[in-house]
């Protein structure tokens, strides 16, 4: 399985930056970014999150993903030995995939995630390899002086997706900062999450085996 150890500048100098915390317990909107998916599918945007999943409906199998140049990620000790990413206390996410072809532009598009988010599966693993599934998508913004990090001395403020055109429509929900050195939100797109389709962390979604958070 190709993995991306090497060549995440962005998310290195990030992470220099900000040190290997833990993600911080910064409030954030989880009101809005518990509602369900059927209820952000109501709002004006509805359309671009079709478009979203018509853009990522081929990409359920992550064999697909790696033949669209996506790689994984894996960032010991922040994330497991194998890449997958999930805290003690907030649930699970998964096994996350770019291009690293747009961390550097101090922006998200809806359409333009910078990660695929693969959820472990309890089926017993194939060939060594944790099985996964498409679960969400992930937008991600490096600590810059554009968006500087909650410790930072000019910390202003979270970026939201109102500051976004192309989240128009969808609520406006604060991004949240993480130990990646960076803001993040997810969009639950193809993966139930009971604690709301906006929110980064999943319940219902296993925790790594091996991870240090």
């Amino acid at each position: 399985m190709l993995q991306h150890r090497n060549g995440l500048v962005i998310i290195c100098a990030s992470l220099i930056a900000a040190g290997c915390n833990s993600d911080s317990s910064m409030p954030t909107d989880s009101q809005m970014a518990g509602l369900p998916l059927s209820a952000v599918g109501q709002a004006s945007n509805a359309q671009a999150l079709t478009d979203l999943r018509k853009l990522t409906a081929p990409l359920h199998d992550v064999n697909a993903a790696l033949a669209a140049q996506y790689s994984l990620l894996i960032a010991t000790p922040l994330t497991a030995a194998d890449g997958c990413i999930s805290d003690m206390s907030a649930g699970g996410m998964g096994y996350h995939y770019s291009r690293f072809d747009n961390l550097g532009d101090n922006s998200i598009d809806l359409l333009d995630p910078e990660f695929l988010v693969y959820a472990p599966t309890a089926a017993p693993a194939k060939n060594g390899v944790q099985q996964r599934r498409l679960g969400a998508l992930e937008y991600f913004i490096p600590y810059s002086t554009t968006w500087p990090g909650p410790d930072d001395a000019t910390f202003a403020r979270a970026p939201r997706l109102s500051d976004f055109s192309s989240f128009d429509g969808l609520p406006d929900v604060a991004m949240s900062p993480t130990r990646f050195g960076g803001w993040a939100i997810h969009i639950w797109l193809w993966e139930n999450n009971p604690g709301g389709m906006l929110t980064n962390y999943n319940m219902s979604v296993p925790k790594c085996e091996g991870s240090s958070f």
